[in-house]
């Protein structure tokens, strides 16, 4: 059927009335599935008092021969520590949903008590689902796309030749392919458990226990491994560590640092909830073609990125989140206002931020 454009319906019978309008159902099952989300487990409260968590990282020592007696004159040295790099993360940015409710005029559009009540909820429900949206697309977004060139953190599979061969079929292509990225991937986790200073950004001598090792999947790789191919290749405790983290390819992209146009030929989207046009885009939506954009708040989305591997998620912290309302009694209108604050989002320096692509 079409949309619904006000019209009744005129009666089969008697052509002087309509037929009249059964029920109005508002659907209430919007968002679902949110309990595991990556942002979730990201987050971390903050306060009302102060606006900066700080994050301190030392680096190791060093030994030195001893020398005996001759350590005697030595006894009075000084030799401390050297100073430790220190990391801020800013609750800094500042959102509000707002929306405005009657009781009075907007009851005329629905039949009954229950139907203007049913609308009514959902309304109000959407200021939490909205927010929920912006913090798991805004999270998904972010984390897709953030990089750091720094020590061993950027890692490339060669998968190029197995593409290429005509000889292979679908199946023993991605079999090859899994098994290329089960490869890399194990070599990866013996290294990090490893002593190095490949895998932070401050190159300190660090180690990683095997368990904190997390893999975000592009779901695009993710699930052309199958689960045939994944028990030749990782363990039991890998599978289930690796599945729980997946996120749509669409996420995974790399940011725009010039302000330009969306040309035809490109995937770009949102990397922040902004209204391009008379339209609003949440992170991870595409942009229409021909779209202005700024510098820094776009990216386009690649193929070539695998996974991130990390060992503890980038915060994503709360300064408040409140809810108000105002009651106009002029135009006898209730506006209702959801306001937070959260942190610019970084991942921290003294843990790993591996990307993993094809080449």
């Amino acid at each position: 059927m079409p949309r619904f454009e006000g019209r009744l319906n005129a009666n089969e019978i008697f052509a002087s009335i309509f037929n009249m309008i059964i029920s109005q159902e508002v659907f209430a099952d919007n968002i679902k599935k949110t309990s595991n989300r990556l942002v979730n487990k990201a987050k971390t409260d903050g306060t009302l008092f102060g606006d900066q968590k700080l994050y301190y990282a030392t680096d190791v020592l060093s030994s030195r021969d001893w020398l005996n007696d001759a350590e005697a004159q030595n006894l009075l040295a000084v030799n401390r520590p050297k100073d430790p790099e220190v990391q801020s993360i800013e609750i800094n940015v500042a959102r509000q949903i707002d929306l405005t409710l009657d009781n009075y005029l907007s009851k005329r559009a629905w039949g009954d008590e229950n139907s203007f009540s049913q609308f009514t909820s959902v309304s109000r429900q959407w200021i939490y689902e909205t927010k929920k949206i912006y913090d798991i697309t805004t999270y998904n977004a972010f984390f897709g796309t953030n990089e750091t060139n720094i020590g061993g953190q950027q890692r490339t599979i060669n998968l190029s030749a197995v593409e290429s061969d005509t000889s292979l079929n679908t199946e023993e292509k991605a079999r090859l392919k899994a098994q290329k990225i089960g490869e890399h991937i194990a070599n990866l986790e013996v290294d990090m458990t490893d002593v190095s200073r490949d895998f932070n950004d401050y190159g300190f001598m660090r180690s990683y226990d095997d368990e904190d090792i997390q893999i975000v999947w592009n779901s695009k790789f993710a699930n052309a491994i199958t689960h045939i191919d994944l028990p030749t290749i990782f363990h039991k405790d890998g599978i289930v560590k690796g599945l729980d983290n997946v996120l749509p390819s669409k996420y995974f992209g790399k940011v725009i640092t010039e302000d330009g146009t969306v040309p035809a030929d490109k995937i770009i989207r949102a990397l922040k909830e902004k209204k391009y046009g008379s339209k609003d885009y949440f992170a991870g939506e595409q942009l229409p073609t021909g779209t202005s954009y700024k510098a820094g708040e776009v990216y386009e989305e690649t193929d070539d990125i695998i996974c991130k591997v990390i060992t503890k998620l980038p915060p994503y912290m709360s300064g408040f989140e409140v809810g108000t309302s105002f009651f106009n009694a002029r135009s006898l209108t209730e506006n209702q206002y959801l306001t937070w604050l959260h942190n610019t989002l970084e991942h921290l320096k003294n843990y790993p931020f591996i990307t993993i692509r094809k080449n």
